[in-house]
């Protein structure tokens, strides 16, 4: 099992127990003890949860954010599925927003053939992918450069946004659920968000399950203005999300 996948399932388990142990998890994965203690001590760096004597809990600060390096270490596997599946709701012709994330990113490496798209980007990265794609062209939207973020955020109120028509917006996100929405850590970003989805005909969140049910400081939507959400993995609660209107698209879908 690599590194990532087992890291994905403790923090799997300890969503669902709060709680856990070294000993339990070295058992459970037929692993070292050292071996846990360096996963815990990794996703205590990424904010996923709070290492205690022997173990672990689950985090909740609602605040803590990581930059897009950290960001792009963690889940890497299930990212990169996400961001192919979501490329495939892509279109010749279409207008699209690929929000700056690290699974935007993966869904940036699978437009590079396409004829007579749009994509409008906050992101660097993002741009740098697109940048010699001849069929493609590519918005790169001003503002503040956000420091290890490879991104910028619309100054001015987003004004440039205010003038432009969208298709589809692939957002990204820190946390997604049906009681608090698409949430970041991020208030300025936020903003800038909620600015992204006011001009697009459909939202669409992508995201690796593990964001799934988790909050986090700022809101940019409502559940009830998402209209689909793309990831590894069909949540426990499926028919909730459906009921509420958002379509649910997995690797398998």
């Amino acid at each position: 099992m690599y590194l990532e996948e087992r890291q994905e399932k403790i923090l799997a388990i300890l969503k669902e127990k709060r709680k856990i142990s070294v000993g339990e998890m070295s058992e459970r994965f037929n692993v070292s003890g050292a071996t846990i203690r360096t996963d815990l001590r990794l996703m205590e760096e990424s904010g996923q949860l709070t290492r205690t004597h022997g173990g672990a809990i689950l985090r909740t600060r609602a605040s803590f954010e990581m930059g897009s390096d950290l960001r792009e270490s963690l889940n890497i596997d299930a990212k990169a599925r996400v961001g192919e599946r979501a490329a495939q709701l892509i279109e010749d012709g279409d207008i699209i927003v690929l929000d700056t994330g690290t699974t935007t990113l993966h869904i940036a490496h699978h437009l590079r053939e396409r004829k007579n798209l749009t994509v409008i980007t906050n992101d660097f990265a993002i741009a740098r992918v697109l940048e010699e794609a001849s069929g493609v062209q590519v918005v790169l939207l001003g503002g503040i450069v956000k420091k290890g973020y490879h991104c910028v955020i619309p100054a001015a109120g987003g004004q440039m946004m205010d003038h432009l028509n969208v298709d589809k917006a692939f957002m990204a996100v820190n946390g997604i659920s049906l009681k608090q929405g698409a949430c970041v850590a991020d208030i300025m970003l936020a903003e800038s968000k909620r600015t992204i989805i006011e001009h697009a005909s459909q939202v669409i969140v992508v995201c690796d399950s593990s964001k799934l049910g988790n909050t986090s400081l700022a809101q940019f939507a409502r559940s009830d203005q998402v209209d689909m959400l793309v990831m590894d993995n069909l949540p426990e609660d499926a028919d909730a999300w459906q009921q509420a209107g958002i379509a649910l698209v997995t690797l398998e879908s």
